[in-house]
């Protein structure tokens, strides 16, 4: 037969519920609980060929940061620049080229022949020729593609079960990503947006709870100084 609560163990129980109201706020927000943002994401297999080319579902884009040009429907600016060095076999220039090949991005992908890397070769003089040097379109993706294990819970979740629906973006959207020897973008097929965070309903029973909560709280911890006297 089980024994009843005592006093003490009582209000040891209502204060650990006081505090859960009390801190509902950290629960509600890592949950989105009541936010009205909705994102859905699905996977679209990118498809590597050995000609230089790739292909991608209608409408799908791939913004890959190590890569310049992967995304060819609105050319950066350095895109255009590194478009115009592959074109004239390269530009001489004087200057240290470390500051020249401090870019956010690794390779160039020029449509039809593949993968290049940027490079620097001194000539004398202080004077230095820049280029692009062809590389292996296995040794690009390897490098440049985060494999599936590495990838946010969101993305995997896509990859892995065809669709994944969030209410916040997700950072690494549209970023290859590999897996089973096959590349993938995570991208967003439909969002509705607003401009609240929560809806008013969820913040009123945010504060009432937290409220409640404060008053469990003193009232346990009451009921625990009173029990043992």
């Amino acid at each position: 037969m089980t024994q009843p609560l005592t006093g003490r163990q009582w209000g040891t129980l209502v204060v650990v519920a006081g505090f859960a109201l009390l801190l509902n706020p950290f629960v509600v927000g890592a949950f989105d609980i009541g936010d009205p943002d909705s994102y859905t994401y699905e996977p679209k297999e990118v498809t590597f060929h050995d000609n230089g080319t790739y292909d991608t579902p209608d409408a799908t884009s791939v913004a890959e940061p190590m890569v310049a040009c992967l995304d060819g429907h609105l050319p950066s600016r350095s895109c255009t620049l590194e478009g115009a060095v592959h074109v004239n076999g390269g530009i001489t220039y004087d200057a240290l080229p470390q500051r020249l090949l401090a870019t956010d991005y690794r390779y160039v992908y020029v449509w039809n022949e593949g993968f290049f890397e940027p490079v620097a070769e001194e000539l004398g003089n202080g004077t230095y020729e820049y280029g692009l040097e062809p590389v292996p379109q296995s040794s690009a993706l390897e490098s440049v593609a985060t494999p599936i294990e590495d990838a946010s819970r969101g993305v995997r979740r896509a990859v892995e079960t065809g669709q994944y629906r969030t209410s916040d973006p997700l950072d690494d959207a549209d970023e290859l990503v590999e897996h089973d020897g096959d590349y993938y973008v995570v991208t967003a097929t439909s969002y509705r947006t607003t401009t609240g965070e929560r809806r008013d309903i969820v913040i009123a029973l945010q504060w009432v709870a937290g409220i409640g909560g404060g008053l469990l709280v003193l009232r346990g911890q009451r009921r625990r100084v009173t029990a043992g006297r």
